[in-house]
């Protein structure tokens, strides 16, 4: 999972080079990995069972400037989530540090993916927190950008990824009654080797400190992926930051 793609520098770890994206995609490759769509994780029948699918969150421009012209070289879709309420606009949910701004996917551009192939998921309304949010909020961020982003591409949106990475059972459940099959988060500790509760999609983020020994390690399935799964949580752990801040607004 990744969240910026963009060669415009920032102070934060979630943006990647969009050199250093092509040659972890190249990578991925070459390691005889086949590239899918969130869905097609299960739903595609396929001689290759070294499926991996590739998620961008929060939906930014880089996306379709740098991350659309790299896949398409290596005829390769993916899967972006959308913040409905930020598109075609710039990211004031985030806490820009230095001041940097990134401009959101518009609905143009998002059209433009899904004809492409991509898949579209929900990133909620407005990326605020869905932790101890009463019920009809966490229906709204739901149900709302759901809908939003239906009428917009005209096809049904099945997959939700919870702002911050965040999953818990009361998010769970809300979701798949809403009409999602698949939500999305980070990989919590706790599901290393415990049982992943119905509908739910563990990803690993990809940062700007990781290198291809580091991409390695998020698939070898063995102790040297619990390291990335701590250090993910770890890294995660500072967006925090970020909804103190916005509780503060």
């Amino acid at each position: 999972m990744y969240h910026k793609v963009d060669p415009k520098p920032e102070l934060g770890l979630s943006c990647v080079h969009p050199k250093t994206f092509e040659k972890q995609i190249d990578f991925l490759i070459s390691k005889g990995f086949h590239l899918v769509t969130l869905s097609q994780l299960e739903t595609e029948s396929m001689s290759n069972d070294k499926r991996i699918a590739i998620c961008f969150d929060d939906g930014y421009k880089g996306v379709i400037e740098h991350a659309y012209p790299i896949l398409k070289k290596y005829s390769v879709a993916a899967t972006v989530f959308i913040i409905t309420n930020f598109i075609g606009r710039k990211n004031t949910w985030d806490v820009n540090l230095g001041g940097i701004q990134y401009e959101h996917l518009s609905r143009e551009d998002i059209q433009k993916l899904v004809d492409a192939g991509w898949e579209i998921g929900s990133h909620s309304v407005s990326h605020q927190s869905l932790r101890g949010v009463d019920k009809q909020e966490l229906q709204y961020q739901l149900r709302h950008s759901k809908a939003t982003l239906e009428k917009i591409i005209k096809q049904p949106v099945h997959v939700f990824t919870a702002p911050f990475g965040t999953i818990s059972n009361r998010i769970n459940t809300a979701a798949l009654k809403s009409g999602y099959h698949k939500i999305c988060g980070f990989f919590p500790i706790k599901f290393y080797k415990g049982a992943i509760p119905k509908g739910v999609v563990l990803r690993l983020a990809v940062y700007r400190s990781d290198g291809l020994n580091s991409i390695e390690r998020k698939l070898s399935g063995d102790r040297r992926l619990y390291f990335e799964i701590i250090k993910q949580n770890v890294i995660n752990f500072c967006s925090n930051a970020t909804i103190a801040v916005n509780t503060l607004r």
